[in-house]
Parts: C-alpha cells; structure tokens; sequence
C-alpha cells in the first residue's frame, strides 16, 4: 500500500508540474478577437497601379510589454469574396496611412518586412491570400495598424485575431479591442479543480 501511495503521488506531482507550466505559456499569453468593417470612410483614391480605391481601417493601439504579436486574419467577408487582405503597421501617427511606406507590413504567410520578419514582400506582385504574421513590437509603445485588401475597390469586413503577449490598449476606435479572451481563467480553474481533486482522492486512499 505504501509503495502503491508513493507511486500515485509521484505521478501527482508529474501531472501537476506539466499542468502548471503548460497553463503558464497560456496565462502568458492575452487573445483578442476583432471584427474590423472596411467602408467607405477612409480611403485612398488611385494608389493602386491597377487604379480604382483603396480603402482601409485603422487602429491605433499602444502595448504594454514588448514582443512577438501575431495577427491572423482568420475569415473575411469582402466584396466578390475577395481574401487578398493586407497589415500595415505604423510607428509614427502623423503618417499618411497607405501612401507613406509603414514600419511593418504582411501580405500573407511568410510575406512581408519589418517588425523582425524577412524582407520578402515583392512589391504590387498580389498574392490571392490573407494577412497572417508575427510582428515585434516595442514595449510602452503607440502603433497604428491599418486594416485593407489592395485588391482595387474592395470593402466588408475582416475577422482578426491578435495574440499578444500582453495586453493592449486602444482608445475606443471603431475597429475597437475587447476585453482578453477568458481560456487562460478556465484553464487555470480546470487545473486547480483537477488538483484537488487528486489531493482529496489521495487522503481517501490513506
């Protein structure tokens, strides 16, 4: 019986270490969800080659701590279900946003520059794709992030989830950041229900 108790708490203790530092990577982490609406509020006329408009959403965000931001445009409802969708990112809000080059830009899955990514963005060459990358930003630091399909005349919306590593803020923008998404609560209330129940199976035991 005593070697049976000692190997039960062995694997306790296991089980709860690899629970703990995995539901650490997920604490660490703060998920935001946005639905971003491209209308015809801001747009920029003949700065596609293929001339028509360019419109876009902006937001201007400020992070908290530095580091590796994903944003992943995940679904899209654009005009002729369009999914050639683009990020630019802007360090200095006086910017002419679209026309002025950004600090950071991605086209879609390995394309882009800036923000720690390769430099591989091959000009007005479109790739029927949307925006997915992971970007560097400065801590304490204010951005604009600009939302858009340079695929001429193309309006809707975008769904866009930003993984951060910290949270961030943003002044109330129509493209607006909710509140962080609860999963790391749950899965620290799932770890520390499992936990306990464990202790209280094991006092039962002795």
């Amino acid at each position: 019986m005593y070697l049976y108790i000692q190997k039960v708490k062995y694997l306790l203790a296991a089980v709860l270490s690899a629970s703990i530092a995995w539901g650490t990577i997920q604490l660490n982490s703060v998920v935001y969800d946005l639905i971003v609406n491209i209308d015809d509020t801001n747009v920029v006329q003949d700065f596609n080659p293929e001339g028509g408009a360019t419109y876009y959403e902006p937001l201007v965000f400020t992070t908290t701590t530095g580091g590796n931001f994903e944003f992943n445009n995940y679904s899209s409802k654009l005009t002729n279900n369009v999914t050639d969708t683009s990020l630019l990112i802007y360090d200095n809000l006086q910017a002419n946003l679209i026309v002025d080059e950004p600090w950071a830009f991605n086209d879609g899955a390995g394309i882009g520059f800036g923000g720690g990514q390769e430099n591989t963005f091959q000009g007005f060459e479109r790739e029927s794709q949307a925006f997915q990358g992971t970007i560097t930003l400065a801590g304490e630091t204010t951005y604009t992030a600009v939302f858009a399909s340079f695929t001429p005349n193309t309006m809707g919306t975008m769904a866009v989830r930003v993984n951060a590593p910290s949270q961030i803020y943003s002044d109330g923008l129509r493209a607006a950041i909710p509140e962080m998404s609860d999963t790391g609560l749950w899965i620290a209330l799932i770890i520390g229900g499992f936990v306990a129940f464990c202790y209280f199976k094991i006092r039962s035991v002795l």
